[in-house]
């Protein structure tokens, strides 16, 4: 590094002379600035940050030691490097009393001058050396405790971590906190714009979302991989307006950070009591993010607003649903035909036959389409590719025979969809587990790959793999990996990059990083945590 130089005397022809003689980047050094006086370098010094200053002993206004003295409250680590005259030995030895570096005599010998700037450009560097060796250290203890506070915070969150172990992990001032609150942050769309994506391209492509959390972050907040594309972020604070105005404060920074992440939705929960509430926030936003539909991708959700809202219709009170709901259950299409030809009958019959009166119908059928399908965890997404631009569709019909022919017409595609990639749900799951673990050390294997091989489209296998196992198909392929890579590392015979390829990574820094993340510790602590035990075993 440069290191910052202050030049200060009363005679013009010394700092000149000075200035221009010494080959000040030779030393590793750059002369910013130059003063005639100690208040002017007193200024200087301050304003240019600087680590070295030559200064005369002698000066108008403010001498060299009421200016050593005046630095040393600014910049405690400034080095001071003294000019003095042959009659000033009292003023040197008071200086030399408070800690400067050295001094030179009058007029000043270039040699003696450069052969002092070399030993103090070597102590500096040492010096530097050591604190930026503490400085690491400091910040990997800090990342370290994040990153175990952030495991156990999930596994909480998870069910399988307890109250008393998150109570025993934490830090003192997570414990005090007396509010929390959580805000999930959701990449919509998901299943579509990863599903020819292997496992280290998805985790890639989060990234950019999950660096600008960090990013966003302070100490009073974690941010926590949640899983298909959302991140769980925690708050604490002791007091609860000010807890209010940090999130709202934050998700506006997000989103002023985050424009080409374009398609994101934020829901914050409502506030909770201590850290060990934490898992009602979390599962308040759970629930209010599944509303992304009905409200909108890309939305900013208030739970507390959402949930107290019912989102389907009105159910007609004279005009029998029961056959509808029946047949809509079964995603049986000619039975759907039917029960909606009925109804269309009963809605002519009781000349029912208004818009206002037929859009509550068909709005209560899409509310009723969405909470089937959301029971399937099979997003409405996944079969509609713009389903909001079916509705507006299907609401801007002028008549009763116009809006009853969309409604089948869009009932037809997600009946079709269901029926053709069923053959068995738990089947299905059971053929895909089969194939991934014969074909899990392939590093591009991917949700499209996977979803080809039992012959089903991607985003009704995720679902099927969400309801069936309760995890996402890239959750379940990670953790097939690691449990291998951790079966490897037991064994001893392999060195962390060995284990990564062996285990379908072909990149041994995003193993470590995946690795760590899913089991709280790195592949070389692991082996070695377990060898310590495997050695107390055995004696």
């Amino acid at each position: 590094m440069m290191y910052k130089v202050l030049l200060v005397d009363d005679e013009e022809i010394i700092l000149e002379g000075t200035r221009q003689s010494v080959p000040w980047e030779t030393f590793g050094m750059e002369l910013v600035g130059t003063a005639e006086n100690g208040r002017e370098a007193v200024r200087q010094a301050k304003r240019l940050d600087v680590d070295i200053v030559i200064t005369d002993i002698r000066m108008p206004r403010m001498d060299g030691v009421e200016l050593i003295r005046a630095l040393r409250e600014q910049r405690p680590m400034c080095r001071f490097i003294i000019l003095t005259g042959f009659g000033e030995f009292e003023y040197a030895r008071v200086a030399l009393q408070m800690g400067v570096y050295d001094y030179l005599l009058k007029p000043v010998d270039l040699n003696a001058l450069c052969g002092v700037l070399t030993r103090l450009r070597q102590e500096l560097d040492t010096q530097h050396s050591q604190q930026s060796r503490f400085d690491l250290l400091q910040q990997r203890i800090q990342e370290e405790g994040m990153v175990r506070e952030q495991f156990l915070l999930r596994r909480y969150l998870a069910g399988t971590a307890s109250p008393e172990e998150l109570k025993n992990g934490l830090s003192k001032k997570w414990l005090d906190a007396v509010w929390c609150a959580g805000v999930l942050v959701q990449i919509d769309d998901f299943d579509r714009l990863t599903a020819d994506m292997n496992e280290e391209n998805i985790f890639t492509f989060t990234q950019e979302l999950e660096g600008i959390l960090v990013a966003q972050s302070d100490e009073d907040m974690r941010v926590i991989e949640n899983d298909h594309g959302r991140y769980f972020l925690l708050f604490i604070n002791t007091q609860e307006h000010e807890l209010r105005f940090r999130i709202r404060s934050y998700i506006r920074r997000l989103r002023a950070a985050a424009m080409r992440m374009a398609y994101t939705t934020i829901c914050s929960s409502t506030l909770q009591g201590g850290i060990t509430q934490c898992r009602q926030a979390y599962e308040e936003t759970q629930q209010c993010i599944d509303q992304t539909f009905l409200l909108g991708e890309g939305q900013d959700i208030q739970a507390s607003e959402v949930l107290a809202q019912d989102f389907t219709s009105p159910l007609p009170k004279d005009v029998d649903m029961r056959n509808i709901i029946q047949a809509l259950s079964g995603f049986r299409k000619e039975e759907v035909h039917q029960a909606l030809k009925e109804t269309e009958k009963a809605i002519r019959r009781d000349s029912h036959n208004s818009y206002l009166y037929t859009s509550m119908l068909v709005g209560f059928v899409f509310g009723e389409i969405i909470r089937l399908l959301g029971e399937m965890h099979c997003p409405i997404q996944s079969i509609l590719p713009e389903p909001m631009a079916d509705y507006r569709k299907l609401m801007a019909c002028q008549s009763l025979d116009c809006m009853m022919q969309e409604l089948t017409r869009i009932l037809d595609i997600i009946c079709d969809f269901v029926k053709s990639n069923e053959g068995g749900n738990p089947d299905i799951v059971d053929r895909a587990k089969v194939y991934i673990g014969e074909n899990y050390l392939n590093s591009g294997l991917s949700l499209d790959i996977v979803a080809g091989a039992v012959n089903i489209s991607p985003t009704y296998l995720s679902a099927l793999f969400k309801q069936n196992t309760g995890q996402s198909f890239v959750s379940y392929l990670t953790e097939m990996r690691l449990e291998h890579a951790q079966n490897l590392l037991r064994r001893g015979d392999y060195r962390s990059y060995e284990v990564a390829y062996m285990c379908g990574y072909d990149n041994s820094t995003y193993f470590s990083t995946i690795f760590k993340r899913y089991v709280g510790v790195s592949p070389s602590e692991y082996r070695r945590e377990w060898e310590r035990r495997h050695r107390k075993d055995t004696h």
